[in-house]
Formats: structure tokens, sequence, C-alpha cells
């Protein structure tokens, strides 16, 4: 096992720790350092510097080998106590009353992923590590929503998310994916490019309630993201003209 950063002693500030195997953990470690720092980008150096931060809200984080290709990445609670690591969403509120939160951890074989700023829109081993680690910073802060949102009170474009903390997932790794001057992914469904600008989403009155809950909620975190100025950022939108298409509702 190694951690990260990769001096840390400090049991009052611990590390992401990378446990299996010294190919594995060598590599994971230059993702996770890139995208604290090698990338430049604010929303990458601020969710891994977040999660980094101790109190007790924010439990540890660990990045774990499955030793194959598992087609995915899953992220999980570790410590959670009566769903501490959840909000109880309401449609209303879709992270209402936050748990207390809860560790995480994440089985990723960067292996079976792209290089680097390579493949289709979310699919590069960065991207696919950055889409977990907003999942563990969710689940540190009690707000990672698993509410199903494939059913029929939704528009297609909203079920295509599959839950909740994947609509959050999804959004803040393309606008890491803009920072670093890539294509965003459309939805949690496969890795097809979005077809839309950030103030087309940003604007949508499907996806408002996403966007409000999390200012509630995560308002440091919403400082940050509206303070990103790049060519996606639903939290930043960039003036920009909406096709009116995009926003019909597609039930």
């Amino acid at each position: 096992m190694i951690n990260y950063p990769d001096d840390s002693l400090n049991a009052q500030f611990p590390p992401i720790r990378i446990s299996g195997g010294h190919h594995f953990e060598a590599e994971v470690l230059r993702i996770v350092r890139h995208l604290h720092v090698g990338s430049h980008s604010r929303i990458g150096n601020y969710i891994v510097s977040q999660i980094l931060v101790n109190d007790d809200l924010r439990e540890g984080v660990r990045i774990r080998n499955p030793h194959h290709a598992i087609h995915n990445a899953i992220t999980n609670p570790r410590g959670a106590v009566r769903d501490s690591d959840q909000p109880n969403s309401t449609r209303a509120d879709l992270l209402a009353n936050p748990g207390r939160g809860a560790g995480a951890t994440i089985d990723y074989f960067p292996f079976e992923w792209p290089q680097i700023g390579v493949g289709q829109p979310g699919r590069s081993r960065d991207e696919i590590l950055l889409h977990e680690l907003v999942h563990a910073f969710m689940i540190q802060r009690g707000i990672s929503s698993v509410r199903k949102l494939d059913r029929g009170i939704y528009a297609h474009r909203v079920r295509r998310f599959d839950i909740v903390d994947d609509f959050y997932a999804v959004m803040i790794t393309n606008v890491y994916a803009s920072e670093t001057s890539r294509g965003r992914r459309q939805d949690h469904h496969a890795f097809s490019a979005l077809g839309r600008n950030a103030m087309s989403i940003a604007s949508d009155p499907r996806f408002r309630p996403f966007f409000t809950a999390l200012a509630s909620h995560a308002p440091g975190l919403v400082t940050v993201l509206r303070g990103i100025d790049t060519p996606f950022n639903p939290w930043h939108p960039r003036m920009e003209l909406i096709d009116a298409t995009s926003v019909f509702d597609d039930a």
C-alpha cells in the first residue's frame, strides 16, 4: 500500500490510500497526482484537496485493485452508519438532510481505460478516476444521493443519469474535461459526446433541481465551480445561444 500524498505520515490528515501491487499503485499514484496538480485543473485540484481534509465528516478514501477489467469503476461507502453517506433525498430537494458522512472505497482498474487525454468523452483513465473521486467527495459529506432517476416522473434526458450522484459526477468531470481541452460526456450511459453548451444545461428547467440542491448543501464546491471560466461550465456558463429544441420535454 502507498499513500497520496506519498510523504504523508500524519494520522490526523489521512492520505488517499492506494493498494494492489507495485505496478497498479504507481499508475494510480501518477493519475491522482495528475488530477491534483499536473493537469492544472482547478476542479481536479479542489476535489482531491478536499478529500484530503480531515474532520469528523471527512473520512478516508481507499483506491484498490480489482486485478482485472471490470468494465466500470465502482465507489462504495465505507464505515457508513445508518446510511450516513446519503442525504434524505426528495424530489423537492435532492440533497435534503445530509448524513454525517463516511469513508469510501474505489474499485478501479486503470489499465482497461485509455491513457490520460485519450478516448471518448469521459473515458480516459484520469476522467474515470475523477468521476469516482467526486462520488467519494459526496460520500464524505453525506450528500451522495442514490435516488433513482429512471422513472417516469423524469424527462428522458434526466433518466439517462441513472442516479442523482451520477449527474454531479458527470457534470463536474465535464468541467475538468473542458479545463483540459477535451470533449464532454452527454450523460451516464456510455461515453457519447454532449451536443449542448453550458448555458443550455444551466437553463434547462429539468436540471435546475440538481443545481439548486448542490448550491444549498455544498456551497464551497459551488463557489469554486462558479469561479472557473472555461468553455463548458454550467455553474459559470458563457453567454451562448441556446438551441430551444434541446430543452423541450422529451419524456
